[in-house]
């Protein structure tokens, strides 16, 4: 009788002890969070990343805090997140991560990181109200006629979405590969260089641009999309590329998707919690009006399974771009993409 009396005891003090353990667990999140910028403050992840969790922190009930980290083309606040604990508490705003790798900038894969995926951004090559290309035939012609990095096109960085949209193009005509891209800290210094005159124009995003495209600072010669591109409250349309060379339309469009990601293996519960709270931070008013205000499209009720199979088709049409152009030092078969 002692025996069975030891043993009921036991089970409850075990029982009792699991139940105090489960009680202590507050779900996630029961704290602060910290979303990393890796680039400087006005480019496109910053403007999109602190428009999201500002929702995310009111639907979470924390605060999430925004750090920026700019370096390496992104890879230096990417890589502090992987070193922080893969819990969720730590989130970055970037574009699609489908050429660090393959660049030779970092050592982990696209398919380390899950992505969720806000808005898709067209790339826009646009030059200064007072540069001589009036026309992209202009510039086109200036490209062509001059020996090859003669012109200058200011970028964010190897790898970043203008550098990619004119190494996709060149890889159909050789004449849109002449120019040499001037790397900056990010897409707002690229435009400010160009406003400067430092570089004779610029692939960058549509969104980076707008404000100036309005106000006339900017001019846009052409959109790298399949069609031709209205942007509100800018007085013209801008043509397709592929009104000029029409050998590009299969490549279109180029642009890149810009949303927020974590390391892939954050537990599954808390992933859950991420994407209800992305997912309705995506359809409130603030980004809609966002969508319009900036030039882009909002890509609403994207899941991390969506927004990844995004990013992993971007690593297959760009990594290979890329590796085939010899400006990638890996392919992306190395990282598991066929083609």
């Amino acid at each position: 009788m002692k025996k069975v009396i030891v043993s009921l005891i036991a089970v409850l003090v075990i029982c009792a002890s699991v139940f105090a353990q489960g009680a202590s667990e507050k779900p996630f999140p029961s704290k602060d969070m910290t979303l990393i910028v890796p680039w400087n403050a006005g480019g496109s992840s910053d403007l999109i990343g602190r428009l999201l969790v500002d929702d995310m922190s009111k639907t979470l009930g924390v605060n999430i805090s925004v750090v920026n980290t700019p370096g390496a083309t992104g890879t230096v606040g990417m890589n502090d997140c992987r070193l922080k604990p893969h819990d969720g508490y730590t989130l970055i705003a970037n574009a699609t991560p489908h050429s660090h790798g393959i660049m030779g900038l970092a050592d982990w894969s696209p398919k380390d990181w899950d992505y969720m995926a806000a808005y898709y951004v067209p790339c826009v090559i646009a030059v200064s109200k007072n540069s001589p290309y009036k026309s992209f035939e202009d510039l086109y012609k200036a490209l062509k006629d001059n020996p090859a990095g003669t012109l200058k096109n200011g970028v964010a960085g190897v790898g970043s979405s203008g550098y990619n949209a004119v190494m996709v193009l060149s890889a159909t005509d050789k004449t849109m590969g002449k120019g040499k891209n001037i790397s900056y800290s990010g897409g707002a210094a690229a435009i400010t260089a160009l406003l400067a005159g430092e570089v004779d124009f610029t692939s960058q995003l549509s969104n980076e641009m707008i404000d100036l495209l309005r106000s006339g600072d900017l001019v846009a010669l052409c959109a790298l999309t399949e069609d031709d591109l209205v942007l509100d409250g800018v007085s013209y349309t801008v043509p397709s590329i592929k009104n000029y060379i029409p050998e590009l339309a299969s490549s279109l469009p180029i642009g890149d998707a810009f949303g927020l990601m974590f390391p892939s293996d954050v537990p599954e519960a808390n992933k859950k919690v991420l994407e209800d709270a992305f997912i309705k931070a995506c359809q409130s008013e603030k980004a809609k009006n966002f969508s319009n205000e900036k030039g882009m499209i909002l890509l609403q009720n994207m899941t991390i399974e969506s927004s990844n199979k995004l990013k992993d088709d971007a690593v297959r049409s760009i990594g290979y771009t890329l590796y085939d152009l010899g400006e990638a030092k890996k392919s992306p078969e190395v990282y598991g993409y066929s083609r």
